[in-house]
């Protein structure tokens, strides 16, 4: 049973400074953006005339509606790539840095068992990864009554579920090469090598049909947060995040398991 000294309250409370600077720094985004649509959205459509440049944006993007605008702005590419940012430092540093600094080694050694220590940090990473797209989603809902905008919440909501997804899967895409590797700075590398090289894949394939099979190996394909937004939730989408999720989860699991500390 969890507690407020348990291992995953501790990991919560030792972020808790730089996790509230994001949760508000992209809440309050989330509201000026909105806030600016009314004036700015409908006239920022002439920028995308060029198919090719749409395709860095996750493909068609028609910024004249509330649903291209917040995905152009935010959900697309933005809000993807900074909680990729904030769940893959977790995910490479919540075991690496106690390896680096040696203090495992004690927490080992400890009568908690290394099961309980990998899911509390595990539950920790996914707490986080849901927690700020939540707020980010009441703070659509509260823009959306404040100011002239009319987007379709439950596609909000579905694009909230994604992205809390597509976090968790980095974070833990990043537990597991930390783990295999026994680096933290490795770890997060591969993975931060692997956000960009899937967002390329995700957005090049428009331009050179050649490696469209690629795509298939992005998350950022089966995120798609302009699509959710205007409404076409393909299920199979969020499955294969689900099961890269679990995928990674059981790597990063199995793996810390039995490793060698020397206790």
């Amino acid at each position: 049973m969890l507690n407020k000294n348990s291992i995953y309250f501790r990991n919560i409370l030792d972020r808790r400074k730089s996790l509230t600077i994001w949760a508000v720094a992209l809440s309050l985004l989330t509201m000026l953006i909105i806030a600016m649509y009314d004036s700015v959205g409908r006239e920022a459509a002439q920028l995308f005339e060029n198919s090719n440049f749409t395709a860095f944006f996750g493909g068609d993007v028609d910024t004249s509606s509330p649903a291209g605008w917040l995905g152009f702005e935010l959900y697309a590419i933005f809000l993807p790539i900074c909680l990729a940012i904030i769940t893959i430092g977790i995910g490479a540093s919540t075991i690496g840095s106690e390896e680096e600094s040696g203090t495992l080694e004690l927490l080992l050694a400890s009568p908690i068992n290394r099961s309980r220590i990998i899911i509390e940090k595990a539950m920790m990473l996914i707490t986080v990864a849901v927690i700020i797209p939540v707020l980010i989603f009441l703070t659509v809902c509260l823009s959306n009554s404040l100011f002239i905008f009319g987007i379709d919440l439950i596609n909000v909501f579905f694009c909230t579920i994604a992205l809390s997804l597509f976090g968790i899967f980095f974070g833990f895409f990043a537990l597991a090469m930390q783990s295999l590797t026994k680096k933290r700075g490795l770890g997060m590398s591969i993975t931060g090598f692997y956000v960009g090289a899937s967002y390329f894949m995700n957005t090049l394939h428009t331009i050179w049909g050649s490696i469209e099979p690629m795509k298939f190996l992005s998350p950022f394909y089966y995120y798609d947060g302009n699509m959710l937004l205007q409404g076409s939730v393909d299920p199979i989408n969020l499955i294969v995040l689900t099961g890269g999720v679990i995928l990674f989860s059981l790597v990063a699991y199995f793996s810390f398991m039995n490793r060698d500390t020397g206790i």
